[in-house]
């Protein structure tokens, strides 16, 4: 183990509450376990970086995890009750916007839709993103329109529904999925389908939740030989630059696989349409894909 999560381990083993990595370090000296060849201005840093990157990589295998923005307990504590509910930290590059989406030019893709507003079948627009554009520069510029994912996972329980999370451009209510965005990393030479969807979606999840990558991996995607549908949507600042693609996938843990998501976002299972009683609490995607559901335009697997 990396010395610094040694140290952090020692010292979160001796600590009733959750603590910053300059507390964990500043505990660290009081207790004389620096090693002499840990040095620098700003170990503290170093130290929230290590402990961040065994949370990321590791996830539920992790000894660490995260309470708050910045605050640290032994996962070991979480599991006991000892300490308040994990947290899980937003991706730095969803919030710095710093990677490439998938775009179309605005009225190339207006004329292949013919003026249509509702469900699209995707394959009969998919040649129009062929440009990659940062995320950051896509949302800012009314020539093009982008490519978004809503991940949806069933069980037998109904649809994982939560909160839609802060700062969504499609505002706040619960959300019947995950939104995601298909990058243009996700596809290469040896994704079996165009774009890299599954990819996209299974990261998706990985991105807003602390499930293993074997747990994710262990959900089924549904219909996968069925057509990609998708559809026009409006921002909540009116910006018509979103094409949003629907997935879903299959779980046969729930009870299990819902614990994954933060208690924040207050994850549920949720009967769509029938549980749905005002489509005006849902944020605007999951608002517009219920509606269709309850008309029978579009199945929920």
């Amino acid at each position: 183990m990396n010395s610094y999560l040694k140290m952090s381990q020692a010292v979160l083993s001796k600590s009733r509450q959750p603590l910053t990595a300059r507390e964990i370090l500043d505990a660290a000296y009081r207790l004389q376990l620096v090693p002499d060849h840990l040095f620098g201005k700003t170990q503290h840093k170093t130290l929230h970086a290590r402990l961040c990157e065994d949370i990321l990589h590791n996830r539920r295998a992790s000894l660490f995890a995260r309470t708050a923005p910045g605050r640290f307990s032994l996962a070991s504590r979480l599991e006991a009750g000892g300490s308040k509910s994990e947290y899980v930290a937003p991706q730095r590059s969803y919030q710095l916007k710093q990677f490439d989406v998938l775009c179309a030019d605005r009225q190339e893709l207006d004329s292949a839709l013919q003026g249509g507003t509702g469900l699209v079948d995707f394959p009969s627009i998919a040649k129009q993103f062929r440009r990659q554009v940062p995320l950051r520069i896509a949302e800012k510029d009314s020539r093009l329109v982008h490519l978004r994912l809503l991940v949806m996972i069933c069980s037998s329980r109904g649809l994982l529904t939560l909160a839609a999370m802060d700062g969504s451009e499609f505002g706040s209510g619960r959300a019947i999925g995950l939104l995601g965005f298909l990058r243009g990393s996700d596809a290469d030479l040896f994704s079996h389908e165009p774009y890299g969807i599954d990819l996209a979606a299974r990261r998706t999840i990985a991105e807003q939740s602390s499930a293993s990558v074997r747990r994710i991996h262990e959900l089924t995607r549904s219909q996968p030989g069925r057509a990609l549908r998708c559809i026009r949507i409006t921002d909540s600042q009116g910006r018509d630059n979103s094409v949003v693609l629907f997935v879903q996938y299959q779980c046969e843990r729930p009870e299990e696989f819902v614990r994954f998501f933060p208690a924040n976002r207050a994850p549920r299972w949720t009967r769509v349409p029938a549980e749905i009683n005002d489509t005006s609490t849902l944020e605007r995607v999951s608002s517009r894909f219920v509606e269709l559901a309850a008309d029978g335009a579009v199945a929920i697997a």
